[in-house]
């Protein structure tokens, strides 16, 4: 009898699924209200369901029904509701106290018209004293060195529980400076016990901003900036930071 393949929200979830630096930031900002939570670009739950599970009211938005689906199925009976909904122009009937684009969401918006779009439905659906959070990679952490082939890097080799194979990510990126702009491609091949490799491809453009871009593109959607921190310690965000993170309200509006 043949294996099951993984679907690429399993392997998503291999990936990214025991990243969890940002979470302890996320629930101490939404222990300051009593609003509903959003997040943008959910995907399989990484965020929202640790969320969710310690009692916020939290909503997830995303372009990919694939990875929502697999989300709910995890979700289960913890009750997590998630609406799907493109991250450049959604609509709720309600506001959100936080709001937030983690693990570098903000990086799939390629054009300034797309960021600016997102940016102003943040806008829209944040209540008066409510707090947005960006958090991306910085464009100096990156490496944008151009020209020749964009070699093929191995990323890791993990077991795919209960399954007896393994999977191997290789990732391959090709930077265009003047765009700003990652072209990236992943391969997770999976081997299971036979000695077999099936391939599965991941191809994704990621666009990055500097920390002046992102000021001006929060301006110009109504927000301002309230702090720029450069890890999830709240370190001070400088030339060396892994992170860019942006706080951001509602422009005229105080911290509580």
């Amino acid at each position: 009898m043949s294996q099951r393949l993984p679907s690429l929200p399993e392997l998503f979830d291999l990936d990214y699924g025991d990243f969890a630096d940002d979470l302890y930031f996320y629930q101490q900002l939404a222990k300051r209200t009593e609003g509903p939570v959003l997040e943008l670009g959910a995907g399989t739950g990484r965020a929202a369901i640790p969320l969710a599970a310690a009692g916020f009211n939290v909503w997830g938005i995303d372009d990919d029904e694939a990875m929502l689906a697999h989300a709910r199925s995890k979700a289960g009976a913890e009750g997590l509701r998630l609406e799907l909904a493109d991250m450049r122009d959604f609509q709720f009937d309600l506001q959100f106290d936080v709001i937030f684009a983690g693990m570098g969401a903000f990086h799939h918006l390629l054009t300034t018209d797309d960021q600016q779009s997102c940016l102003r439905c943040v806008a829209a659906h944040l209540s008066p004293n409510g707090v947005f959070i960006c958090d991306v990679r910085p464009l100096l952490f990156e490496d944008w060195e151009t020209g020749g082939t964009a070699p093929l890097l191995h990323d890791w080799t993990r077991p795919l529980d209960g399954t007896g194979s393994t999977v191997t990510k290789l990732r391959s990126v090709r930077a265009d400076a003047d765009s700003q702009i990652k072209h990236v491609t992943v391969f997770y091949d999976v081997s299971p016990a036979d000695g077999s490799v099936h391939r599965v491809t991941r191809t994704v453009d990621l666009r990055f901003t500097t920390r002046y871009e992102m000021k001006e593109l929060l301006r110009s959607a109504g927000l301002e900036v309230e702090q720029m921190y450069g890890d999830f310690e709240l370190s001070p965000l400088d030339g060396n930071s892994e992170y860019m993170i942006t706080v951001a309200r509602r422009a005229g509006k105080e911290s509580t």
